[in-house]
């Protein structure tokens, strides 16, 4: 009935149909957790295809060929070697439920700015680049970036002059086909079909990743990636992350904190090759403030950067200027990871939420506001099983399987969706949404 067939009296059974309609049925499974059900569950589905001829080889099971055939549709590259133990079917499940927890961003929310793609692909933005009684500093490297007073030039994309839009508006640019975008405190990036990464905004500290410092006022492609093809980009606060259709990791702006995971704190005015994954297939990235976050495809989960309030879960403050994988995840496989001002969330394989780093407002959800310098896993969602994770700068969201939505952390401005500004020490689902597909959060202005 999901293919939209009729309903029929004469039942037939699973084992009588032919293996392109038993393709079809795994095909239409609506996420790789169903599927990933159907493997474990279904000798039919989970079993290698008997071979066509006598002496031949059998055909990889029925789940493998439709997930294989997903992941060809969503043109994400499979998967050249196996993690040891694996086996294909698993490790496409896998594979696929990361992307399913951080799917392409279409709404993204930065400290001052929103930006939205539509469904024809173009991109809109709102928001105020003026920033009012902000120091001004000067920067060398490993030094604060400079925030002055009107710290966001370009900040909208819109053109020099443009400083606040009060409503939704098309960007005026040659920016088309955008397939998702991302948004740092100051400074956007937009990737589009053909894997070319546009950014704009605040440049300083090399954050455009264009070479220089300068300011864009609108979109500008980057050209820096050796020619590769960009599928997933993060924003922090002053610096970005990319990966490339080889899986591999890229990074450029403000470095001071190890944030870049060149093993330094220079800054990158270029995009330039993370070596630390050099060998190692990653699947997903996310950027906190002044760290960052990726997930390989063995499920491990690697941090680096600024290490207050504990929020690179290593049990220690100690800044890394390298990834370092999380120890307290080696026997589970994480899934989902957000990271906000200094404060990290993680779902893994299992359905389970976990949370550390800076307790302040209750953004770990674990009744308190005490730090937590490792991944502790969240009590009150342990009857839900977390698929996604979000993280703005105090608060903090989650979604589950069943599409509900759950917040915690500090309430100002109403950003935890209850209906009042109240800090919520525990997670709490937010009654007026149902069926969520994608979570985002913005910083606290």
């Amino acid at each position: 009935r999901a293919l939209g067939w009729p309903r029929c009296r004469d039942h037939m059974p699973l084992t009588a149909l032919p293996l392109e309609l038993l393709a079809r049925i795994a095909l239409a499974l609506p996420s790789a957790l169903d599927a990933a059900r159907l493997h474990a569950t279904s000798r039919l589905f989970s079993e290698p295809v008997p071979p066509s001829a006598p002496g031949g080889e059998p055909a990889p099971s029925v789940i493998e060929q439709a997930l294989r055939r997903r992941a060809m549709d969503r043109r994400v590259a499979l998967p050249t070697a196996l993690p040891e133990g694996e086996t294909w079917a698993r490790q496409l499940c896998f594979e696929q439920m990361v992307c399913e927890a951080s799917p392409p961003a279409v709404i993204v929310a930065g400290s001052r700015h929103s930006l939205f793609i539509c469904r024809r692909g173009r991109l809109l933005s709102c928001g105020s680049e003026r920033v009012e009684d902000e120091p001004e500093e000067s920067e060398a490297d490993g030094a604060e970036p400079d925030e002055g007073s009107e710290a966001y030039p370009g900040l909208l994309g819109h053109g020099a002059g443009v400083v606040m839009l009060t409503t939704l508006t098309l960007l005026p640019s040659s920016l088309l086909a955008v397939t998702t975008v991302a948004a740092g405190s100051g400074h956007s990036a937009a990737i589009t079909t053909d894997g070319t990464v546009w950014s704009w905004g605040h440049g300083t500290s090399g954050k455009l990743g264009h070479g220089d410092e300068a300011n864009q006022y609108r979109p500008k492609p980057i050209a820096g990636f050796a020619g590769g093809r960009v599928c997933k980009i993060a924003a922090g606060d002053h610096h970005c992350l990319a990966i490339d259709s080889n899986h591999e990791v890229w990074s450029w702006g403000h470095g001071g904190d190890g944030a870049l995971g060149h093993g330094d704190k220079l800054r990158q005015l270029c995009p330039k090759r993370v070596e630390r994954f050099s060998g190692q297939r990653v699947c997903a990235i996310a950027a906190g403030s002044w760290n960052s976050y990726a997930i390989t495809a063995s499920g491990s989960l690697f941090t680096w950067g600024l290490a207050d309030g504990g929020c690179l879960g290593h049990g220690d403050l100690v800044d890394v200027y390298s990834p370092k994988q999380v120890e307290a995840f080696a026997s589970r496989r994480v899934c989902a990871v957000a990271g906000g001002a200094l404060h990290s969330l993680a779902a893994t394989t299992d359905g389970a939420a976990w949370s550390w780093g800076y307790g302040a407002s209750f953004a770990l959800g674990h009744g308190d506001d005490a730090h937590q310098m490792k991944p502790k896993q969240i009590a009150a969602l342990a009857g839900e099983r977390v698929v996604a994770v979000a993280a703005g700068t105090y608060h903090s969201l989650a979604r589950t399987a069943g599409g509900e939505a759950w917040s915690w952390g500090g309430g100002d401005y109403g950003v935890l969706g209850h209906g009042d500004e109240a800090n919520r020490p525990l997670p709490r689902r937010i009654e007026a949404l149902c069926g969520v597909r994608a979570l985002a959060a913005g910083a606290s202005p």
